[in-house]
């Protein structure tokens, strides 16, 4: 539904609901000055999205939903908001403000990445790309289907969005979204379903490497955010034309699967490596064949986590052509759990760099993590395409006020130290259970065998 025709628009600042209690992360410890100021903070960063909008009924009701994602309210969605914030009255328009009234999307997008830009752009800028899931009971919200659930780890009813996050020393925030629309929603069938749920009409189906890479090019070709390095997870890094699209000047870390077929280099003593090629995880329990370096990964309660990585340049065809030549990076963690990248990183390119961007793919799922348990990113109870994206734009925008507030008041214990801590080669303790291979907690001597690896007389489940 259309807005009316634009009105006289009466200039006004965001107003801050005086019930509005902020749910700030506890390891901040704000002093009681420091959180007079929360409210005037906000109140400034929300005004420079006004122009958004045609009237002065969603100007007013944006600083509200904003409010209800920061607060302290069980659940965030439109009802639990403006009951929490306003009283029943408010619960009307703010379904309106999600649902019917016009929002610039394409110019409140580019102030969000300007503003992003201004607290996080750094030259170690490393980009991220996931999916998230949403699990759904009904039938009927927009792109809804049995599939892949990464929350329940099954195939269950959910949607599915492909999300693009950017982190860099200063901190890390989502920058983009779109929801993952399956095939079957285009059939006939889904005729009446795509109506109701307000589907673009111009709408074709993307698989969710398609739709990660475009998200990942409107960002990159804004300028705003150096960097060199893209990150993923085998979801997307298993798929040829997907690391295909990137730039010459762009390098990819790639995580696949380790049944990729590889070829090597000379490999004195096992020829077969050579001429015929073998899955990753053959290469990677070939003795003699990896040189793996520790790092230390993170603190834990009992003193260091250490991992320990090993590279190797491989070939993606069996004619071994400079253009099928990549370096392969594998990652044996403290859990037991072994990961196995593919960049197109020239040979030169130090260890270093590969292990630094190798923990850059944690900060996208903290963002999950954040937003989900703290911002409302899967307490919505929208139905349809324009509020599902609306929604997650608005969560974006909390989370950037977050990331601002702590990099004005220099908040970064416990927790907020790990904004940056995947940029410097650290990580989380890492909590996965064991699966693999298996690796021991402790310092490695450089170009030492790493521990515990199985050889090809044992199975890869002795490790589990």
């Amino acid at each position: 539904m259309d807005n009316p025709p634009p009105v006289a628009r009466r200039r006004t600042r965001p107003t801050i609901a005086e019930s509005w209690t902020p749910k700030l992360p506890p390891q901040w410890e704000l002093s009681a000055e420091d959180l007079k100021h929360v409210g005037q903070e906000l109140q400034g960063f929300i005004a420079q999205f006004a122009d958004t909008f045609r009237r002065i009924e969603p100007v007013e009701l944006c600083p509200l939903y904003v409010q209800g994602l920061l607060s302290d309210t069980a659940r965030k969605n439109v009802e639990a908001i403006a009951l929490e914030l306003e009283g029943p009255e408010a619960v009307r328009g703010l379904q309106r403000f999600m649902t019917d009234y016009q929002w610039d999307e394409p110019w409140r997008r580019q102030r969000h990445w300007e503003l992003s830009a201004a607290s996080l752009a750094d030259p170690q800028g490393v980009w991220s790309l996931d999916a998230s899931e949403f699990p759904q009971k009904g039938e009927h919200s927009v792109g809804v289907a049995p599939q892949s659930c990464g929350a329940l780890g099954k195939t269950a009813n959910c949607q599915s969005g492909v999300f693009v996050c950017y982190s860099s020393p200063q901190g890390h925030t989502l920058l983009d979204a779109r929801l993952y629309v399956p095939q079957g929603w285009f059939t006939e069938a889904y005729a009446e379903r795509r109506k109701d749920c307000r589907v673009p009409e111009d709408l074709t189906f993307q698989t969710k490497p398609e739709l990660a890479a475009a998200l990942w090019r409107a960002v990159w070709a804004t300028g705003l955010f150096p960097g060199q390095w893209v990150t993923c997870d085998a979801s997307f890094g298993n798929h040829e034309a997907f690391r295909a699209q990137f730039p010459a000047a762009i390098y990819y870390l790639a995580e696949i699967a380790c049944t990729r077929k590889v070829w090597v280099k000379p490999a004195p003593g096992h020829p077969a490596l050579e001429t015929d090629g073998g899955p990753v995880e053959r290469l990677v329990t070939t003795p003699g064949r990896l040189t793996w370096h520790s790092r230390r990964i993170a603190e834990g309660e009992k003193g260091p986590l250490v991992a320990s990585f090993a590279r190797v340049r491989v070939y993606l065809s069996a004619a071994r052509t400079p253009e099928s030549e990549r370096w392969l990076l594998v990652r044996n963690d403290p859990s037991g759990k072994i990961k196995d990248a593919l960049s197109n990183a020239p040979e030169t390119e130090p260890l270093g760099d590969l292990i630094r961007v190798s923990a850059a793919r944690w900060p996208i799922e903290r963002c999950f993590e954040e937003d989900k348990s703290e911002l409302g990113l899967d307490h919505y109870e929208h139905r349809s395409w324009p509020a599902w994206h609306r929604h997650m734009r608005l969560v974006f925008l909390a989370q950037l006020f977050l990331v601002r507030l702590r990099l004005r008041y220099k908040k970064s214990p416990g927790a907020d130290v790990a904004a940056s801590a995947g940029l410097t080669g650290m990580e989380p303790p890492v909590s996965a259970p064991r699966v693999g291979l298996r690796v021991a907690v402790g310092a490695l001597p450089p170009n030492a065998e790493s521990p515990g690896l199985p050889f090809p007389s044992q199975t890869l489940a002795q490790g589990a």
